[in-house]
Order: C-alpha cells, then sequence, then structure tokens
C-alpha cells in the first residue's frame, strides 16, 4: 500500500518509529514524503542515509522537495551569504552538526556537507502525480495558467485550493503547515480535496503539535507517532 509522510524535520527515531508501525501490516509499502525531510530536527544526514538504505532494502521510496531543501540547495548552489544566512535563520546549523560535530558558520557549507547529498536533494521533484493524488510540499498557484510550474508556490504557499480542471479529481496531499491531529483527521473524515498531513513533528513544545504522521492513501486512514528526539 501507499503511504504520504509529513514533515520529517531531521527527527531520525520518531521516523523509524513510524516505519516500524507500517510494516507491522505491510512488509512491502510505497513511502512518500512531503518533503521537509531537513533542518531544525537533531539528525537530518541520519534521515537521508536512513531513506537511501530502505531503497537499496528494495522499499519504494519517493519524495518532494520541501523549502528547507531548497533553502539549503540555494545556500549550497549559490555561494552568497543572503542564501546562507536565510537558511541558519531557519534550521541549518542542526543539519551541519548531523554531519559535521566540529564546524563553522562563517566557512562555506561545502567544507561539512558532500556534494553526493546535495546531488540526492536536487533531483527530488517539486510534486509527484499519482492515479488519484497530487502530493506536494504546499501547494499549487491555480490562479496562474501554469501551475505547476510555479516552483515557489509550491514551496512556500500557506493557501489550500484545487481546482479539478487542473487536477482532473485527483485530491492534493501536502504539508509545510504545522496543524493539529485532529485537524488532519477532519479533512479525511469531510473527504477533502486538500490534505495537509503536516503535524508539526518537530514542535513538541506547541500545544497539539509534536507528532509525525502517515496518510495510508489506498485506505485513507492515519498513523500518528509522538516525537521522540526531542525532549519537551
Amino acid at each position: 500500500m501507499r503511504y504520504c509522510i509529513g514533515d520529517v524535520h531531521g527527527c531520525l527515531k520518531t521516523l523509524k518509529k513510524l516505519i516500524e508501525q507500517i510494516f507491522r501490516n505491510d512488509q512491502n509499502p510505497e513511502l512518500y514524503f512531503v518533503g521537509d525531510l531537513i533542518d531544525r530536527g537533531p539528525d537530518s544526514k541520519g534521515i537521508i542515509d536512513y531513506l537511501i538504505k530502505l531503497k537499496q532494502d528494495g522499499i519504494t521510496v519517493n519524495g518532494v522537495k520541501g523549502n528547507h531543501e531548497q533553502m539549503f540547495l540555494d545556500a549550497y548552489s549559490k555561494n552568497s551569504p543572503i542564501y546562507a544566512s536565510n537558511w541558519y535563520y531557519n534550521g541549518a546549523e542542526s543539519t551541519i552538526a548531523s554531519f559535521s560535530r566540529t564546524y563553522n558558520l562563517n566557512k562555506s557549507i561545502r567544507n561539512y556537507i558532500p556534494e553526493y547529498y546535495y546531488e540526492l536533494i536536487n533531483d527530488l521533484p517539486y510534486f509527484i502525480e499519482l492515479e488519484n493524488f497530487f502530493i506536494v510540499h504546499a501547494g499549487f498557484n491555480f490562479i496562474s495558467s501554469n501551475p505547476f510550474e510555479e516552483l515557489e508556490f509550491m514551496l512556500w504557499t500557506r493557501l489550500e485550493q484545487n481546482d479539478h480542471s487542473y487536477t482532473n479529481g485527483k485530491k492534493i496531499i501536502h504539508g509545510h503547515t504545522p496543524i493539529s491531529k485532529n485537524e488532519i483527521k477532519e479533512r479525511i473524515d469531510n473527504n477533502s480535496d486538500v490534505i495537509n498531513i503536516d503535524s508539526g513533528c518537530v514542535y513538541v513544545k506547541k500545544n497539539l503539535l509534536g507528532f509525525l504522521t502517515a496518510l495510508n492513501l489506498d485506505k485513507m486512514n492515519l498513523i500518528h507517532v509522538k516525537n521522540i528526539d526531542i525532549i519537551s
């Protein structure tokens, strides 16, 4: 079966716990991620390495770019203090620390993060189209005549919208904006055509957040695990 997983943000132990729950009932799942695998949590490198290992073990693993992946890519490739400071402001230090215990934020991140990881993240698409779903980090700009080319919108929008003339009746699954488990369930129960599955995994100190969520796309049921990487 197919499972779509919300914003992980470097929380490897929590992700492993969620995947273990999936494996209990499904030994050959297809896993899809809505982006923001990295930053803020303690082990962004470990997340990427773990997903590589799952793929090597024969598990289908796919994902899209989130705004945090894009900030990393910009900081890595454009060698500009503007892009670097933007990424640092949004959780870069924890990502760099997962690659190197000793680091200097005044040095280029190329000194600490191998280009191999840049290439892996750069190869992620901005959206994935499945038989009944579109998977994207934030959403689509249906005001545009080319919503599937509006890359910044896919990474950053807070608007929830679906235009069936473009999506052919397919639901949109996304993350980016943390909401409670109950709000996610309401979207499922109401048969919403836009479903946010970001239950704020990394935000353990915020009320009703601090969970990682997977949505079974074939049964439309939810799996939640509480964050075990960060002590509140």
